[in-house]
């Protein structure tokens, strides 16, 4: 569902091949738009499916006005827009600053978003008086029976009086576009600043966030001296030295496509076109980065969130709407596991990035990469690959790409390729090795695997599953001249056919053994 100022509503069906926008709603004739006047916002109720509600919020002219209504669908499931049902209005002293965005939060109240009342510097000093609704977000109850709205009951001043019933914080300027983290389920917004500074809250009840007398965390006017208590700071604000000189708040990212970005809360800046996305821990109060993600032409007035969590830029300069796709995260390598011992034909795979197209891969004789043995791309997240060289260690790594560009690799895994020599139970051993065995076999869950050497010798014995994949090393020692005796634990793991291989520095042997739980 896409607004549009002038006070239209068009429905876009994403499904289709080809969308087109076609209109659904239209009040245009009961508002004024222009500047920072018009339908700014729209949501539909919790239980629209059922209830077909939906509630607005417009400017009106004569007097100046915001208007909060409800309006329903016929019995054609078409938007009535005779079926108005006027929730709340107050006046607007001047055109600007409106702020204008409503939105259901996670505990089913509406809340609504309400500028200073315009004109630069608060001249009213209404972001500070709490007997009026401007300068603050709003919090109401709209589920109600013969009553157009009720007041929640945690209110700050339905509890304690001292200011108007519907106030759920306050001290804003002019909160453009606010919205709620759909894992955390904390409130967001961007407060356009006035010639300094630009901040983002994260709104909790009660609260005071000290526009006018501040300005994000700076004493207004800017070099004058303040006294700060009791007022909420932003977790993040930046200056207009590089041109970006109005914020527009967007979404904390939740989506698939992108997940270098997820958590991070997407904005950008009006005039700028500037796009960021912000790294804020709540539990620390701490801001980690703040990245650019994107520099673009377009005037951005507000971002939009799909259903999968998916981002959206809108540019009021073009009329676009755009889609936000980053660079892709560095994938992990699942398949060897690290010092793993695989046969010359072996698979390697990785967790899959939706945000990537394909991925490369790189395996190398040495952990630099100066000799790659096996190089590749591809649309999978798993190749077979056939080694027929000598028994070698070698080195995997793995990055994701898009159209925007390349992850950093991921992790480096080593392990070594090697090929099995089996020597069936009975058959001739080597002069070097009298004896080897294992007893129990089956066995649940040890068994005592013997070797008998003529001379000295480095010894490894090492398990592989039926599937190649090693599982487990015996031991890897120097061992005297003589019979041995190792114990091998198979506790973690599920029955079935095992094999163990013995290796010196010049043969391998290998025995089949099964563990029957």
């Amino acid at each position: 569902y896409l607004l549009s100022q002038p006070g239209q509503v068009y429905v876009l069906d994403t499904d289709d091949e080809n969308p087109q926008a076609e209109s659904w709603f239209d009040i245009s004739d009961r508002l004024i738009s222009g500047g920072e006047r018009g339908l700014l916002g729209l949501a539909f109720a919790p239980d629209y499916h059922d209830s077909g509600r939906f509630y607005v919020y417009y400017t009106a002219p004569s007097p100046l006005r915001s208007v909060i209504s409800r309006f329903s669908l016929d019995t054609d499931g078409v938007p009535d827009t005779d079926s108005e049902e006027i929730l709340l209005e107050f006046n607007q002293p001047f055109g600007n600053h409106n702020g204008g965005q409503i939105s259901f939060g996670p505990d089913g109240y509406l809340y609504i978003a309400s500028g200073d009342g315009g004109s630069g510097g608060d001249p009213q000093g209404n972001a500070q008086n709490t007997s009026n609704l401007l300068g603050a977000m709003l919090r109401i109850d709209v589920d109600t029976e013969g009553a157009t709205y009720n007041i929640p009951a945690d209110n700050p001043f339905l509890l304690n009086g001292g200011g108007e019933h519907e106030i759920f914080a306050w001290g804003l300027r002019n909160p453009w576009r606010f919205s709620f983290d759909r894992e955390t389920g904390e409130l967001w917004t961007g407060d356009v600043g006035q010639n300094a500074w630009e901040a983002i809250h994260i709104i909790e009840n009660g609260k005071n966030y000290g526009w006018n007398i501040i300005e994000g965390s700076h004493c207004y006017p800017i070099g004058t001296t303040c006294d700060t208590e009791g007022l909420e700071m932003p977790i993040f604000e930046y200056n207009h030295n590089q041109g970006d000189r109005s914020i527009t708040g967007g979404y904390i990212y939740r989506g698939e496509r992108n997940s270098a970005l997820t958590g991070r809360y997407i904005y950008g800046d009006f005039i700028s076109g500037r796009v960021w996305a912000l790294d804020y821990d709540s539990d620390t109060e701490t801001v980690h980065s703040n990245t650019e993600l994107a520099n673009t032409p377009y005037n951005i007035s507000s971002f939009g969130e799909d259903a999968f969590g998916e981002v959206y830029i809108l540019s009021y300069s073009n009329g676009r709407i755009y889609t936000l796709l980053a660079s892709p995260a560095a994938p992990q390598v699942v398949e060897p596991e690290p010092d793993d011992i695989v046969q010359p034909e072996f698979v390697i795979s990785w967790n899959e990035d939706l945000g990537a197209e394909t991925y490369g891969y790189q395996i190398a004789a040495d952990p630099d990469f100066d000799e790659i043995l096996f190089e590749g791309t591809t649309s999978e997240t798993t190749q077979t690959l056939s080694w027929d060289g000598a028994d070698t260690d070698v080195w995997l790594r793995v990055r994701a790409e898009n159209e925007v560009g390349e992850s950093d690799y991921s992790v480096v895994v080593p392990f070594r390729i090697e090929t099995p020599v089996s020597t069936e139970p009975g058959g001739d051993l080597p002069e070097k090795i009298t004896l080897m065995q294992n007893y129990p076999n089956p066995f649940n869950p040890t068994t005592t695997i013997s070797f008998e050497l003529p001379e000295s010798q480095f010894v490894r014995i090492e398990v592989y599953d039926i599937n190649g994949r090693s599982v487990g090393t015996v031991t890897e020692q120097q061992f005297s001249s003589g019979r041995h005796d190792v114990r091998f634990d198979a506790s973690g793991l599920a029955s079935g056919l095992y094999i163990y291989q013995l290796r010196t520095d010049d043969l391998n042997i290998s025995r089949q053994m099964m563990l029957i739980k």
